[in-house]
């Protein structure tokens, strides 16, 4: 689980800012919140601001992080890194982009960051705190020196010198056969960004998720009766390419169907109607293409229910840019509810993410310090703050029965657009 995200000198983040997973002293909504030994743990996050504010770019810099220490090990001698300083300064794009994630993963609090610029990682450090002990150092590597703890990381010990100045340390030691840095790796297989403008990128894993994953499957359908969607079941139709589509495919895609055995055949997803009578009686049903038939919101909560719901099942992260984009209020809502609910979200999963709908600015739905705050200052640099920390001119907290939906749309806690007359 995600207890924490530090970055600095990333895009619009030119100093550094810190968000949290943990909850605060709060007493709302105890029932949602997730224990991990002495930890305590928020099941969900939420981002406001105005356009250009900073929150695609947080989010950005998560998916960068984690995209750096998937493909690390693929990097060849030379390679560029995804540099991107706060541009808006003199001097950011002569200083490293910084990030830092700490995580629990099996009853251990993990602390790992590295700082890098545009051809070389400068600093790389991991940490680990086990449940009732200290923080123990397991490697802190400053360029192309590297220190290992011999008890606490044997894996690493002998590896100190294969590293290329581009790659990351724990990339090459999991690429080995370590132990340690493949849980590490795993705990970042599972954190998951995605787009929630174009959610037909994971269609594919949805329609798969139907075909081969009938737990996930029937809690996707369930949860499309709870939405009242229109129709009365969804399917994934196995059909044969056209012919002549078939044949005018670029050789590439044709080898690669005849290596996956698909040769001929593709997966269509089906939703199905009733049919009625004059009277309103139900006398049928009717299957449509999904993509021919459906609105643009409800082809979205078909695409997005693949990862929601293995996020759920397999107690993941998922962060989710414009979550709310193309989806009705009450949809965007019904969301907030699978993560907020014990029953339903059994296995400490956590879904992050920004919108610009305010009907989700409910205490009664969430707690205080699950809502946060991107706004940028006078020189363009993006703060990030949540609404458990927000005091106003006196100094005074935000207390739990104010209507913080009127409160933010009249600009009360920052991150709102400010547009002339």
């Amino acid at each position: 689980m995600l207890t924490s995200f530090t970055v600095k000198n990333y895009r619009s983040f030119k100093l550094e800012r810190t968000f949290s997973m943990e909850t605060s002293s709060i007493k709302e909504h105890k029932e949602s919140v997730i224990q991990r030994g002495k930890y305590n743990l928020l099941p969900l996050a939420v981002f406001y601001g105005a356009n250009s504010g900073g929150k695609s770019n947080f989010i950005h810099a998560i998916h960068t992080m984690c995209s750096m220490i998937r493909l690390s090990v693929k990097l060849n001698e030379g390679d560029t890194l995804p540099y991107d300083p706060f541009a808006l300064d003199e001097d950011s794009e002569l200083k490293p982009t910084e990030f830092e994630i700490q995580f629990i993963k099996d009853e251990v609090l993990y602390r790992y960051g590295f700082e890098y610029d545009k051809t070389d990682i400068i600093s790389e450090w991991l940490y680990e705190k086990r449940f009732g002990e200290r923080e123990y150092e397991l490697f802190v590597r400053s360029r192309d020196v590297i220190e290992v703890s011999a008890k606490r990381f044997p894996e690493g010990k002998g590896k100190e010198f294969l590293t290329n100045s581009n790659r990351l340390f724990l990339s090459l030691v999991a690429q080995l056969k370590g132990e340690k840095s493949n849980v590490i790796m795993g705990w970042f297989a599972d954190c998951n960004v995605v787009s929630g403008i174009n959610s037909e990128v994971y269609e594919a894993f949805t329609l798969q998720m139907f075909l081969e994953n009938l737990k996930e499957a029937h809690q996707a359908q369930e949860f499309f009766k709870t939405l009242q969607l229109g129709f009365t079941s969804f399917s994934v139709k196995e059909t044969d390419i056209p012919k002549d589509i078939l044949e005018n495919a670029p050789k590439s895609i044709r080898l690669q169907l005849e290596k996956e055995n698909s040769i001929g055949s593709m997966f269509e997803p089906i939703t199905t109607h009733n049919i009625y009578d004059e009277s309103g009686h139900v006398v049928g049903e009717r299957n449509f293409k999904k993509n021919l038939m459906e609105s643009e919101g409800t082809n979205k909560v078909i695409e997005i229910s693949g990862p929601l719901f293995d996020t759920l099942n397999e107690g993941k992260i998922l962060i989710v840019d414009e979550l709310d984009a193309k989806l009705h209020p009450l949809l965007t809502r019904n969301i907030v509810l699978l993560f907020m609910d014990p029953d339903k979200n059994k296995h400490g999963a956590q879904l992050i993410f920004a919108t610009h709908d305010t009907n989700l600015l409910d205490l009664s739905l969430i707690r205080r310090d699950q809502i946060w705050f991107a706004e940028k200052d006078n020189v363009e640099s993006t703060d990030i703050y949540s609404l458990v920390e927000f005091k106003d001119e006196n100094g005074n907290k935000v207390r739990n029965d104010r209507d913080i939906k009127s409160d933010y749309i009249r600009g009360r806690y920052g991150a709102i657009p400010f547009i002339g007359k």
